[in-house]
């Protein structure tokens, strides 16, 4: 199952739009497991929500409702024989639940997220046809508030989580995005909510394809993996040890074997080695400020972790001389290696630096760039 894949900036951007129309068209958010989406309805879609009514985001509602634990009876009633005022026998369903939790809140306006809808069964994503239907609005027969709309969160079927294909007919009733992760993003939100710097900057020097911080899907095994959402719980932990022990403290067996229950033991490996050369390694920051006095390792995988700082600083024209500067003064072979990767993701995404070093690598290299191929 194919969904139009977008990443965190580009669906904020797209919700006003969504939310300007005349119809407002229910939402399907995939994506890996722990990414980050249900967090994102609650913050962000929220938030827009309500700017596009003119209104502060606590006067917007939010009520979640995971369907992965709950049968169809519990979400749309249950359906009750009655006679009509012809006195014919029909069913009617009891009031919906969920319908008494939106009321009690009191909010005319609000979010509804159906969590893990995609590992709702076929009866329950029956049930829900009508609350996925812009048109009908409604849950077990019961109309849902006209200020709610309607978001639904799952994981993608190669997660291993369970979930299912939706059913055909409700497809051209809902929006369906991929919600592709963004390390950018997410350091951005976890600078910005007290993950642990050490976690952060661990993540963002290890976004390469080949060996990721996070896992883009589940492992085979049944081994633990990290995800955005077991980073921010081992932060908690890394936090917790640093607090009792000190800021520099060595990383030991307890904690080491306490990170690999939530990330895993890949990550928590990348973690503590990257703990261990921190300080031996110049940061982004320090390579774009001035790439002919940062500081150069002794070590072959200490300049590895630099010349991938120098790669992650590149952000456009200008950052890339200052980046390809640095790398210069690493080994010969990681010099071609590291450069021909930068100008590849400069290629991709269309920038061009006026550096002379650049166009001399060009002219010496090129057979080994093919530019705008990852």
């Amino acid at each position: 199952m194919s969904h139009q894949k977008i990443n965190i900036a580009e669906l904020t951007e797209t919700l006003p739009i969504i939310f300007g129309a005349k119809v407002i068209q229910p939402i399907i958010i995939t994506g890996m497991t722990g990414g980050g989406k249900s967090m994102f309805c609650k913050s962000v879609a929220r938030t827009v929500y309500a700017e596009s009514l003119g209104l502060m985001p606590d006067d917007i509602g939010f009520v979640t409702e995971r369907l992965a634990s709950r049968d169809a009876a519990e979400v749309a009633g249950v359906a009750l024989p009655f006679k009509d005022e012809q006195g014919n026998l029909t069913t009617q369903n009891t009031k919906p639940p969920l319908i008494t939790t939106i009321e009690r809140t009191g909010k005319a306006y609000g979010v509804l997220l159906l969590d893990e809808i995609l590992q709702a069964n076929n009866d329950m994503q029956k049930v829900l046809g009508d609350t996925l239907d812009p048109m009908e609005h409604s849950i077990g027969g019961w109309p849902l508030p006209k200020g709610w709309i309607v978001i639904g969160t799952g994981n993608r079927t190669k997660d291993k989580s369970g979930a299912n294909r939706m059913l055909s007919h409700l497809l051209d009733r809902v929006l369906m995005f991929e919600l592709e992760f963004s390390i950018d993003a997410w350091s951005e939100w976890a600078y910005a909510n007290d993950v642990h710097p050490l976690i952060t900057e661990c993540a963002v020097a290890n976004n390469s394809t080949d060996n990721p911080f996070f896992a883009d899907s589940v492992p085979a095994t049944d081994e633990q993996y990290c995800s955005p959402r077991s980073a921010v719980r081992a932060s908690d932990h890394l936090t917790a040890f640093l607090k009792v022990n000190g800021q520099d403290a060595y990383l030991n067996r307890t904690i080491r074997s306490l990170l690999s229950a939530n990330i895993g033991s890949g990550a928590t490996e990348l973690l503590c080695t990257y703990a261990d050369i921190r300080d031996q390694v110049p940061s982004e920051a320090d390579i774009q400020r001035n790439p002919e006095t940062a500081i150069v390792p002794d070590k072959t995988g200490h300049q590895m972790i630099a010349g991938h700082n120098a790669i992650s600083s590149a952000t456009d024209g200008n950052s890339i001389g200052q980046a390809f500067k640095y790398i210069l003064r690493l080994r010969t072979d990681l010099q071609v290696s590291m450069n021909v990767r930068l100008l590849k993701i400069a290629g991709k995404n269309g920038w061009v630096s006026n550096e002379p070093l650049v166009n001399q690598f060009l002219a010496k290299y090129h057979d080994l760039i093919t530019l705008g191929v990852s």
